[in-house]
């Protein structure tokens, strides 16, 4: 006899840090995004007002991918002068935190550089980046600051000299 029971979806659990991987990835797409735009005001390509939009889209994640995330294993190292950056991540709450708001912003964002033959792989590379993402917000991870290491995990330095045996079991009394 079978009965219509609902069944709820589990994923399994992440093995990938997918927002790690994201970050990378769109963190590149803006650096070769602004290039890019450049290239295309500079040249006067026939949409060239694209190319203004593209620069001011890629000073926009730069500023918002630079800080890294802080993985699950604890073991993340900042970049360098991340902390300003993170610190403007952690004011704007839930609208950085959240992986889905990066997902759909990001897809949304690219549309107009897909017109333009110059922005278009940086394009393409975004929405690949916000893949990514859509896949860190179906497992649940969310942007955390990166912690500071508040233990020294150092080995204290030996106060005594270790035991050691004579080097020629040379007797001191002849």
């Amino acid at each position: 006899m079978l009965t219509d029971v609902p069944t709820k979806i589990v994923l399994p659990a992440p093995t990938i840090e997918w927002a790690m991987w994201a970050n990378e990835h769109v963190l590149l797409t803006g650096y070769i995004l602004g290039t890019f735009s450049i290239l295309t005001i500079i040249l006067q390509f026939s949409l060239w007002p694209i190319g203004i939009y593209g620069l001011i889209l890629a000073v926009f994640i730069i500023i918002i991918e630079y800080p890294r995330s802080g993985r699950i294993v604890k073991k993340s190292k900042p970049r360098p002068l991340q902390k300003y950056p993170s610190i403007l991540l952690t004011k704007l709450g839930p609208l950085t935190r959240n992986y889905f708001i990066r997902f759909v912003l990001y897809i949304l964002l690219s549309l107009p550089c897909l017109f333009l033959i110059a922005t278009i792989t940086p394009a393409i590379s975004l929405l690949i980046g916000a893949g990514a993402y859509g896949l860190a917000a179906l497992y649940q991870e969310q942007w955390k600051p990166v912690e500071p290491k508040t233990t020294d995990d150092a080995v204290p330095m030996p106060t005594r000299p270790p035991p050691r045996a004579h080097a020629y079991n040379v007797s001191s009394n002849p």
